[in-house]
């Protein structure tokens, strides 16, 4: 996996690789100081609000095949910050909402 992390990056210019974490549950992923950005099919927003980005690691999360239950997006709205975006009108495959999140974010920021 990693070497394909590199070649990825090198193939696309990028000054810094990417890294993968290991997985872990919700409410330790919460407990990490970050710009939490959360693709939410339930929100009407569309627009990410670049004002409220930090120097702080911008971290985008996106719901496994099925969603999130309403439980777990409860505890990720109560996350200090956090910005509720939703990125289609369809519901996308994980893979494909990574793609199409990333590319949104990355085009809104830079």
């Amino acid at each position: 996996m990693e070497k394909l992390i590199i070649e990825a990056s090198e193939q696309s210019n990028r000054i810094t690789v990417p890294s993968i974490e290991d997985p872990q549950k919700l409410k330790s992923f919460l407990n990490n100081d970050m710009d939490l950005i959360f693709t939410d099919l339930n929100t009407a927003n569309t627009k990410i609000d670049l004002t409220k980005l930090t120097t702080k690691p911008t971290c985008v999360i996106i719901g496994p095949e099925g969603d999130f239950s309403e439980q777990e997006r409860e505890e990720i709205l109560k996350f200090n910050g956090v910005q509720s975006v939703k990125i289609n009108e369809n519901i996308l495959r994980s893979e494909t909402a990574v793609i199409s999140a990333l590319s949104i974010i990355n085009y809104a920021i830079n």
